[in-house]
């Protein structure tokens, strides 16, 4: 949403005014909404099939007065004696909401967190003597989300540890994003960047250097790692690149990983855990629950993958002689198709893409993706650049396509905007019940161009559409939904993820920007992982699990965090680390901030792969068995549709435990025996 101070603020008021006198309140409406799904998964363990919804306005909720008048309607019913688990759930429900709606960009200013703090005092005061009194009782179907009642319920100590630990991420998370962002500027030649692919030299080239022609300003980032590194053809420049880019994570850098390191050990402590990786791990799976749990399963996935892994890097050690770390990408490129991948884009323009893989995506859950018209800014308060999309029940083809009730809409940004700094991920936010927004951050294409996805990106938007798919389709409330595992949160968007590379599926979504024709059979292999893609997965996990789990980050140096954090990198590489290299610069670095359980989307692969490898028919193509309204059907039922046991996790912290309360079941069946084998044989 775009802010004018100016202009945006005289309306802004003329609409907080317009719904005081009509007596409507948009947050009150969303909150209601809440409250019935909750009621209604309570009593009848379904949505409550009266709820209408709409395409959601931001104009409506861009309001902190309103947002404060809301939260003070549901403080007041508290102290009129009104059902207490109901109103406490609208109430905790409205302090989540204006925390996306911050994020994303409505709510935002001086009053609003001055209004912020009179609101999260009720909340707290107000959970505080429910939980004391005995009528909300962690455990139980109260809408109320397991940290918000660990929140209430710890010792003031323990309280502001929590509250350290959130601040010492949100340090950490601005460093990272520093340090990924561009930086200094390296003067190179046409003949220094031979190789590099000619739609990556020109994001390096702005208007007022072309007429510097065969010379290029490449700044030192992120990017340049992604797109000049892999593909250039000259050692220096790869060297070059490599060395100015690990400068930048330097000595202050792991130190604000150190701080998020020791928030994160002491509160662990504090809770009971012998580790942070024990604490964030206990909701998972019984197979990767504790840390000792998930570093057995890195090495069964490592034992089944290494093989293929060697066999590629003793490839390249032949055609480079002495393979060093700041070849590997490159080498890695020639290895894996990556030129191919770059044709591949050219079936893969950005728009026609995102509507042919929401028809393949309802195709394979029996739902409809139908795009509205665009609308302005002045009309909605979504960025001009956003889709909006309604889903409805039902397949897309067929009579009855379309003709299923709303489950919700679907708000897609494909691109960045100028507000802020660039997000390090894409991301799909449940702002409220039915209403999904999904940031790709891709970047724009220049005006006039067309912007071209490659395989990562459509892999990528297909990943947060699963997202936004489960999201629609839960049939609990939205607080319900945070308390699952995140083995489970992320398995129907790593399902999406998977399909999408499929090169029967490729063929559904893939047409050329131009012809319109579908990519050749040889091209359709290239969007499938490689041996590559799951080693640095299990680099970067494993850097995160060892760092939480067996590090004494009290005792250590920031020197000392970078030497431990470049051990457990090399555990899974089979190419010794340059001097200069810090882990943290990769992706470890993102699954640091985010925490210890990234071992979740491991699990996710190995039960997509599961379910993708289910036996056919006879004579019944795998892509006919995937997309079919039978096993749509299944996936509906058995998991996208599911409410689960979101009270499990209050059953699993000893903060939260009750006298008397059975630990829950993890909501998903064990993984069968040949998950491991079966994700790792088929590699390219």
């Amino acid at each position: 949403m775009i802010r004018a101070p100016g202009i945006n603020g005289l309306l802004g008021a003329l609409r907080t005014a317009r719904q005081v006198l009509s007596g409507r309140n948009a947050f009150q409406d969303l909150a209601q909404i809440e409250v019935a799904r909750l009621a209604a998964s309570t009593s009848l363990g379904h949505r409550d099939p009266g709820v209408q919804l709409e395409p959601l306005d931001l104009h409506r909720v861009s309001s902190a007065a309103l947002w404060w008048l809301a939260c003070r309607r549901a403080k007041r019913q508290l102290q009129q004696g009104a059902e207490v688990n109901l109103e406490l759930c609208k109430l905790s429900f409205l302090v989540i909401l204006a925390g996306k709606l911050r994020e994303l960009g409505p709510l935002r200013g001086l009053s609003f967190r001055l209004a912020g703090w009179d609101v999260k005092n009720w909340m707290q005061t107000a959970l505080r003597g429910a939980l004391l009194d005995g009528k909300v009782i962690p455990g139980t179907k109260n809408g109320i989300t397991a940290r918000m009642l660990m929140m209430c319920k710890v010792e003031a100590s323990t309280a502001d540890l929590l509250e350290k630990e959130l601040r010492a991420r949100n340090a950490f998370q601005r460093a990272l994003t520093q340090a990924f962002q561009d930086g200094e500027q390296l003067h190179f030649t046409e003949a220094e960047l031979a190789g590099v692919p000619e739609q990556f030299k020109k994001r390096f080239t702005g208007p007022l250097q072309r007429w510097q022609k065969g010379r290029f300003k490449i700044p030192v980032g992120r990017e340049a790692m992604n797109h000049i590194v892999p593909y250039c053809s000259v050692s220096s420049t790869r060297h070059q690149l490599f060395e100015a880019y690990y400068r930048r994570f330097g000595s202050d850098f792991h130190a604000s990983a150190l701080e998020l390191l020791r928030a994160r050990q002491q509160l662990a402590k504090q809770l009971g855990f012998r580790c942070w990786a024990d604490y964030e791990l206990r909701p998972l799976s019984e197979v990767a629950q504790d840390s000792h749990a998930a570093s057995k399963l890195f090495e069964d996935c490592w034992r089944h993958l290494e093989p293929a892994v060697a066999s590629a890097v003793q490839k390249m050690k032949g055609k480079a002689g002495v393979l060093q770390q700041p070849d590997e990408a490159y080498y890695w490129t020639l290895h894996g198709r990556a030129v191919e991948a770059l044709k591949l884009a050219e079936y893969l323009p950005a728009e026609q893409a995102l509507e042919r893989l929401v028809d393949v995506l309802g195709r394979a859950c029996n739902i409809t993706f139908r795009a509205l018209p665009a609308r302005s800014w002045w009309q909605t308060g979504w960025h001009s650049g956003v889709r909006c999309f309604e889903v409805l029940d039902g397949p897309p083809l067929g009579i009855a396509a379309g003709g299923g009730r709303c489950l919700g809409y679907v708000y897609v940004e494909l691109y960045g905007t100028w507000r802020g700094t660039r997000p390090l991920a894409p991301g799909a936010l449940l702002l409220a019940p039915g209403h999904v927004y999904l940031g790709l951050h891709l970047q724009a294409p220049s005006m006039g161009m067309t912007k071209l996805l490659t395989p990562e990106d459509a892999t990528m938007m297909a990943h947060e559409l699963g997202h936004a798919v489960h999201m629609l389709c839960f049939s609990g409330s939205a607080q319900e939904f945070q308390d699952l595992p995140l083995d489970l949160l992320e398995l129907p968007s790593t399902f999406a993820e998977v399909l999408a590379t499929k090169p029967e599926v490729v063929g559904e979504y893939a047409r050329h920007h131009q012809s319109g024709d579908g990519p050749p059979n040889s091209l359709l292999q290239v969007a499938q992982a490689n041996p590559n893609f799951f080693a640095q997965k299990l680099q970067s996990w494993n850097v995160s699990l060892g760092l939480h789990s067996d590090f004494d980050a009290f005792a250590a140096t920031p020197s000392e965090l970078q030497d431990r954090a470049v051990s457990l990198w090399q555990r899974y590489s089979k190419v010794a680390a340059s001097g200069s290299f810090s882990p943290l610069g990769e992706d470890a670095g993102g699954c640091l901030a985010l925490g210890a359980n990234q071992v979740a989307y491991l699990l996710c692969y190995l039960r997509t792969a599961t379910l993708l490898r289910g036996k056919s028919a006879q004579g019944k193509s795998a892509l006919k068995r995937w997309l079919s309204p039978d096993a749509a059907g299944k996936l509906r039922a058995q998991l996208l549709d599911q409410r689960f046991n979101s009270e499990r996790l209050a059953t699993l912290l000893p903060t939260l435990q009750e006298e008397g309360m059975s630990q829950l079941p993890h909501p998903l069946p064990p993984l069968p025996s040949e998950s491991k084998p079966g994700l790792f044989q088929n590699l390219r």
